[in-house]
């Protein structure tokens, strides 16, 4: 597996899918490599049975993914491999090189270039350039939303399986961390993301400061080469605006569990885990209704307007001032998440796709 920072994940929902992925792929007999970036994953050569690759790259926003995906596919060419799965539509840019060797499948995580944030003209144009590459001479293509799917359907004709990211139900009752970030049980509003114009958190921090509440907001996550956009939060945000930096395994599992509510304004997704993971928790949600979104959470949480800074902070009030509607959304989307969006079911169908390949006549 190639195209991703690394595991084990610490942030970005294409390095999450991969660890869970990858480690379940080894525990039901497969050989897994996932090349990483060495400036990303400290120094391994195994993870929960998975091979660790790592590669040096340019630490850049728009050089980084690209030069390590190089790299990887110059290592791969000189060794055999059943099938080489490339995460991510961009580094499927090279694509055409593995072909020499190998069968090749693409899992689309979303389109790059609709990144306002983070893409130039000339890296937009390349990102399209690789959009088409994939959908030419990969083997297979897997998208993680319906959305998705029928996008490249529509726009190419081309025919791709839809495997969505997956969750694992945790049980969360301690709260140690919390004393730990000055919080209480139900007394903050919770992000959880990165720090870039498109995942929305200037958009909260703008309808939170409209509020009159003693909740707190809470701000998990950090810069993703956004340091400036990052700064600019800071400077904008009040004394019960509190940034917490990327936060890992207990610790963001307590932060979710006790939260009075979760808000998710992203603008632009695949099919996002960390929305996944405030439903699987059992709170009460908020999030942009943009497709990819909707299609999670349409029906099992309270959507508003994308990039509305006034109908997100009414939707806000109106849950302070009564939950009890989306305390009660709450308890059927744990459910339903449990039911539609788990990593066994995601494994089994990755694998029907690797042995649809494996069948063909080369």
């Amino acid at each position: 597996m190639i195209g991703l920072r690394g595991i084990p994940a610490t942030y970005g929902g294409v390095e999450r899918h991969v660890e869970e992925l990858a480690t379940r792929l080894v525990k039901k007999g497969h050989d897994v490599t996932v090349f990483c970036r060495s400036h990303y994953t400290p120094k391994m050569k195994e993870y929960k049975g998975v091979n660790i690759i790592r590669l040096p790259t340019i630490v850049q926003k728009h050089l980084e993914m690209i030069v390590h995906a190089l790299f990887a596919v110059i290592y791969i060419l000189f060794r055999q491999y059943d099938i080489v799965h490339v995460q991510s539509v961009d580094p499927a840019l090279l694509t055409p090189l593995l072909k020499i060797r190998h069968k090749v499948v693409v899992t689309s995580h979303g389109q790059g270039y609709r990144r306002v944030d983070k893409w130039g003209m000339f890296a937009k144009a390349i990102s399209k350039l690789a959009e088409k590459i994939f959908i030419k001479y990969s083997d297979a293509a897997i998208s993680v939303s319906k959305t998705l799917k029928d996008f490249y359907m529509g726009k190419y004709g081309r025919e791709v399986v839809y495997i969505p990211n997956g969750i694992s139900i945790k049980e969360c009752e301690n709260a140690d961390f919390l004393k730990k970030f000055g919080l209480e049980k139900n007394g903050y509003i919770l992000y959880v993301g990165r720090l870039i114009p498109t995942k929305g958190s200037g958009l909260l921090i703008e309808a939170y400061k409209k509020l009159k509440t003693d909740l707190k907001l809470v701000i998990v996550g950090g810069s993703s080469h956004t340091d400036g956009y990052e700064l600019e939060l800071r400077k904008n945000a009040d004394g019960k605006i509190i940034f917490l930096g990327y936060q890992y395994g207990e610790a963001l599992n307590q932060l979710y569990a006790n939260c009075k509510l979760f808000v998710f304004p992203s603008q632009i997704e695949g099919l996002p885990i960390v929305l996944l993971e405030a439903l699987s928790f059992g709170v009460p949600v908020i999030f942009s209704d943009i497709p990819e979104d909707m299609e999670i959470a349409g029906g099992i949480a309270t959507p508003f307007k994308n990039g509305d800074i006034n109908d997100l902070y009414r939707k806000i009030n109106e849950f302070l001032h009564d939950p009890n509607n989306g305390e009660r959304l709450a308890k059927e989307a744990k459910e339903y998440v449990a039911k539609n969006y788990n990593w066994d079911m995601v494994v089994k169908q990755t694998e029907a796709v690797y042995n649809s390949i494996n069948r063909r006549k080369t």
